[in-house]
């Protein structure tokens, strides 16, 4: 399945693996980060931005000195950079790995991977999770992320360094983008007092007791050892305790969540029960009632737009490969455009995945039965390998 997965989806896949990270990573980096670590690597820059044939230094209004260089963006102490120059932070460049050797591009497990993580599966809320806190006065090591849902946006490694006029905040900051790291910032973020950063601290380790939401686990190489889409998928989030997944959705848990329906229409279908649609921006409900108009059970959820989870925390926006390796995956060509990532041959009650392909576009659909016997189905459609609409199905 790996080799088969790769070929189909080369075109698609924005995930590398840096060869020089390989080498990097050691045993000591997954050590808690420290000032003192972080001071000798901005040391490091120095001779090497001096070195550089493109180095530009400016002064800003506000003082502020920043030298340029092909590696990245350093802010100075001073107003010219030489060899005795303070390097008090770095804004790094494509070519320029940090202190744990990874670079923009790095993948999400990677970062994680390079420093000290007590919290494997992500546990927090949609918004927020802290990986480790460590230490005690005057240097205290923190990680935490922020996200939105499964998207994780910013991972800090943060050093809070007790000193004579108050406490520095040194760390190294990184903001993802699917998965993928796309800048790195490393040194000092300013001075607080210790009475904000006691009190910073503190809200931090109440975000650690949090455990309402966890990443989904994902794998490229041990897909079989995932479950395939499942009745415990069907959890859509936002709509509160009164749904507990898509089989309870009706017109009221939608009109509550989105407010009133900008369409409401509804269709007399030809053995007198009705089909009403209910549409909002981005995303639309199709329900079953009977002939006196009883509301009888949900038919399609339709999302074309960033505005509600899917199964597993997908969402609109998201790549093809990112969706697959959240599922068991297996390696059965159909056709020359179609793979079968699992399936058992009748679709009760393990269901199905099935994926067809090709470079412009692509539809993935799961499928599995429930115990009266209808079937879910939930469709997905890409283009370029970016996830365009999902629908949900009651069949």
């Amino acid at each position: 399945m790996k080799k088969l997965i790769a070929l189909l989806l080369a075109l698609l896949m924005i995930v590398s693996c840096c060869a020089a990270f390989a080498e990097a990573v050691e045993a000591e980096e997954s050590a808690p980060l420290t000032r003192e670590e972080l001071e000798i690597y901005l040391d490091s820059l120095r001779p090497v931005a001096l070195e550089d044939e493109g180095l530009s230094v400016a002064t800003y209004d506000d003082g502020s000195t920043f030298a340029d260089f092909s590696g990245g963006v350093l802010q100075i102490a001073d107003e010219t950079l030489t060899d005795s120059t303070a390097v008090l932070s770095a804004l790094l460049y494509e070519e320029q790995a940090d202190p744990r050797g990874m670079y923009l591009g790095a993948t999400l497990d990677e970062v994680l991977a390079a420093y000290p993580n007590d919290n494997p599966l992500l546990s927090g809320s949609y918004y927020d999770a802290v990986l480790s806190i460590s230490g005690d006065k005057p240097e205290i090591a923190v990680a935490y992320l922020l996200r939105d849902g499964q998207r994780v946006k910013t991972i800090a490694y943060s050093v809070y360094s007790w000193q004579p006029d108050g406490v520095e905040i040194w760390g190294v900051y990184y903001t993802l983008n699917q998965g993928i790291v796309n800048s790195i910032f490393v040194g000092s973020s300013g001075v607080m007092t210790e009475e904000d950063a006691l009190e910073e601290l503190h809200g931090i380790s109440e975000m650690q007791e949090i455990s309402e939401y966890f990443a989904y686990p994902a794998s490229m190489d041990d897909g079989e050892g995932l479950a395939p889409f499942q009745r415990e998928d069907l959890n859509l989030g936002r709509f509160g305790e009164t749904v507990s997944d898509f089989l309870d959705l009706d017109a009221e848990a939608m009109i509550a969540a989105f407010g009133p329906a900008p369409v409401d229409e509804w269709t007399e279908d030809s053995d007198g029960t009705f089909l009403r649609l209910l549409q909002w921006d981005g995303v639309s409900l199709l329900l079953n009632y009977d002939a006196q108009k009883q509301f009888i059970a949900v038919d399609t959820l339709t999302i074309n737009d960033d505005v509600l989870d899917g199964p597993r925390g997908v969402r609109v926006g998201d790549t093809l490969d990112s969706v697959i390796f959240r599922f068991r995956h297996g390696d059965t060509f159909v056709d020359g455009s179609t793979l079968s990532l699992y399936s058992d041959g009748q679709t009760h009650p393990y269901g199905y995945g099935v994926l067809n392909y090709s470079p412009e576009s692509a539809e993935l659909s799961y499928a599995f039965d429930l115990e009266d016997g209808r079937s879910i189905v939930w469709h997905n459609t890409f283009v370029a390998g970016i996830l365009q609409s999902m629908s949900l199905l009651l069949r």
